[in-house]
C-alpha cells in the first residue's frame, strides 16, 4: 500500500501524466491500479459545476484529505471534478431566491447577499457531496465492468455464458478453449473455406495437428428406377457412382505416439469436436470424414499397443 507520502507523491505523478486528460472514471482506474488499492470505501467527490465554456479536462484537481476518526484518521481521495452536482441540476428556486437584491439596498448589502449567497451555494454542494459520490461509484463500476470484460474473473464469467450463447451449440471443451474460438469467430470471413486458416484454428484452440483436404462426393447408392418404371431422362439412365459437382472434407487428425493411446480413448469425443468447430467455417453442404494419423514407430509390446491402431501385423 505505500506510506501516506508515496501515495501522495504517486497520485502527483499520476496528475502530470497523460491520464488526467481522460475522464474522471478511468482515471480513477488508474489510479487505483497504480496504487494497488481499493479506493471505492475512501473516496470523495466534488462536483463544481460546468462553466458556460466546458472545461477542457473531466477533472480539475486529485488530492488527499484526513479526518480525523475516535481512534486514529482516516484518509480520503478527493477528485475536484468539472460537472454538475445533483445541486446544479435541480431548480435554483429550490435553494435560491430569484432576486438576491432589493430595491433600496446599498450597495454594501448587495455584496453582502452575493456573499451569503454563494457560502450557501459551498453548502448546498457539499451536502450533496455523498450523493454525487455514490452516482460516481456506480458509474466507475459500469466502467471497470467494461474495461476488465476480458480479464476480470467476474466478468470473466459473464464472457463466458455470453461465448455460450453466441456458439448456440454445446461444445465440450474448456471456457478458455471457447473463448480462442469466439475470437476466431468474430472474424469468420477471413477463415471460411479457407483449409490452411482452419488448421491454424485447431492447432490455437486445441493444440491438435488436423490436416483438411477436399475429395469428391460420390453417390454409390442407384438413382435411378427399374427400367419398366422410369422416364429416360428425368428417373431412368446409366447405372454406376455419381461424382457430385460439391467436394466433401477430409480431416486427419495427428497424433505423436506418447500420446495415441489416450487420445483413441477420447476418440469419439475428439470426433464431435472437430466436427462442431468445423460447421462453422465449411459450407453446410459438405460431409465431413474424419481420419487418424499416428507418427512414430509401431512396435509391438504386448498389452499395451493395439492392433491397427499403433501396431501392426
Amino acid at each position: 500500500m505505500g506510506t501516506p507520502i508515496d501515495r501522495k507523491e504517486k497520485i502527483n505523478e499520476l496528475k502530470r501524466s497523460n491520464a488526467n486528460n481522460y475522464i474522471a472514471e478511468v482515471f480513477f482506474e488508474e489510479l487505483q491500479f497504480i496504487l494497488k488499492e481499493d479506493l471505492l470505501d475512501s473516496l470523495m467527490i466534488i462536483c463544481h459545476g460546468m462553466n458556460p465554456r466546458v472545461q477542457s479536462k473531466d477533472i480539475l484537481s486529485t488530492s488527499l484529505r484526513y479526518f480525523s476518526t475516535s481512534n486514529s484518521y482516516k484518509e480520503i481521495v478527493a477528485m475536484h471534478l468539472a460537472r454538475n452536482s445533483m445541486y446544479h441540476q435541480l431548480p435554483e428556486l429550490l435553494f435560491h431566491p430569484l432576486v438576491i437584491s432589493t430595491p433600496g439596498m446599498s450597495n454594501k448589502e448587495i455584496v453582502e447577499a452575493i456573499r451569503i449567497n454563494k457560502k450557501r451555494e459551498k453548502e448546498l454542494i457539499s451536502f450533496f457531496i455523498p450523493f454525487d459520490t455514490a452516482f460516481f461509484k456506480e458509474r466507475v463500476k459500469i466502467i471497470d465492468r467494461d474495461l476488465n470484460f476480458f480479464s476480470n474473473p467476474a466478468m470473466r464469467e459473464n464472457l463466458n455464458h455470453l461465448v455460450e450463447t453466441m456458439l448456440g451449440i454445446p461444445l465440450d471443451i474448456s471456457n478458455h478453449q471457447k473463448y480462442k474460438l469466439f475470437l476466431f469467430l468474430c472474424h469468420s470471413d477471413e477463415y471460411t473455406e479457407n483449409l490452411t486458416a482452419i488448421e491454424r484454428i485447431f492447432s490455437v484452440v486445441l493444440d491438435l495437428e488436423i490436416r483438411l483436404r477436399y475429395i469428391p462426393h460420390v453417390i454409390t447408392v442407384s438413382q435411378y428406377s427399374p427400367i419398366n418404371e422410369g422416364i429416360l431422362g428425368e428417373n431412368l439412365g446409366l447405372n454406376g457412382a455419381v461424382e457430385c459437382e460439391g467436394d466433401d472434407l477430409e480431416a486427419t487428425i495427428v497424433f505423436g505416439q506418447p500420446d495415441n493411446s489416450d487420445d483413441y480413448n477420447r476418440q469419439s469425443r475428439i470426433d464431435t469436436i472437430v466436427t462442431k468447430i468445423l460447421s462453422f467455417f465449411i459450407l453446410s453442404f459438405r460431409e465431413i470424414h474424419i481420419k487418424y494419423l499416428i507418427l512414430g514407430h509401431t512396435d509391438c509390446i504386448l498389452g499395451e499397443n493395439r492392433l491397427g491402431y499403433d501396431m501392426n501385423l
